[in-house]
């Protein structure tokens, strides 16, 4: 799988994760199509998350936008994630707040994109999605 030349905001769910990069999206036979996709064919993680009902809920794109951010259930996820795949969802919440979707679209672009072959690198395994090459962290190149 490529990376897109554009981004797509809606590919970007509302606790920070880019769903082009994750293992759902790259792996399954039937391509999950993102946390904000209402599609039966996403995860169950995913159709089922707490933390895509409480943006819902509160009619926010990003969890970086609440004012009680970071709040537990952010907190809770970012723990798990920064150790197991060294991604931080409150940084990457922070930087949504500063900076702006576009801004994000941009870095994520360049920090999942193979240098290699301009595959899309997996957030949970770092392995390319085309050419199969194994990265240590995102943007390690």
């Amino acid at each position: 799988m490529k990376m897109p030349e554009n981004l797509d905001p809606e590919m970007i769910a509302p606790c920070g994760i880019n769903c082009l990069g994750c293992k759902a999206h790259i792996m399954q036979k039937k391509t999950c199509p993102g946390c904000l996709s209402d599609s039966p064919t996403k995860a169950a993680s995913c159709r089922n998350c707490l933390i895509k009902t409480c943006a819902a809920e509160h009619g926010l794109k990003s969890c970086g936008e609440c004012q009680t951010f970071p709040c537990r259930l952010i907190t809770h996820i970012d723990k798990r994630y920064c150790l197991r795949y060294s991604l931080s969802l409150v940084e990457n919440g922070l930087f949504l707040k500063q900076n702006g979707m576009e801004a994000f679209l941009d870095r994520e672009k360049e920090r999942w994109t193979c240098p290699e072959c301009g595959g899309v690198i997996c957030l949970h395994n770092h392995i390319c999605s085309s050419c199969l090459k194994k990265y240590e962290t995102a943007g390690s190149g």
